[in-house]
């Protein structure tokens, strides 16, 4: 099941972190909204390791209306945006 969406566009300083609670690494995807149509394509999937959490920048020019994230198993996740 995806995330709920998170509003992505108007900021130019964009971070994130996953993270979960699974004992064994779980791969989490992160799905973009281009146009803000509905239109969801991948952007790129993460290794989080057991227990632990990976941090991305995204560089400053890339821009997409909305960010949702998937995970290959249940798990207790959390995907946190930071934006400055």
């Amino acid at each position: 099941v995806a995330s709920d969406a998170y509003l992505f566009t108007g900021y130019s300083n964009r971070s994130l972190s996953l993270s979960h609670a699974s004992a064994d690494p779980v791969r989490m995807t992160v799905e973009i909204d281009l146009t803000g149509t509905g239109h969801w394509v991948e952007y790129r999937t993460f290794e989080v390791p057991a227990k632990g959490s990976v941090d991305h920048a995204f560089p400053a020019a890339f821009q997409a209306y909305w960010l949702r994230v998937t995970a290959n198993r249940d798990t207790r996740a959390t995907a946190w945006l930071t934006y400055q």
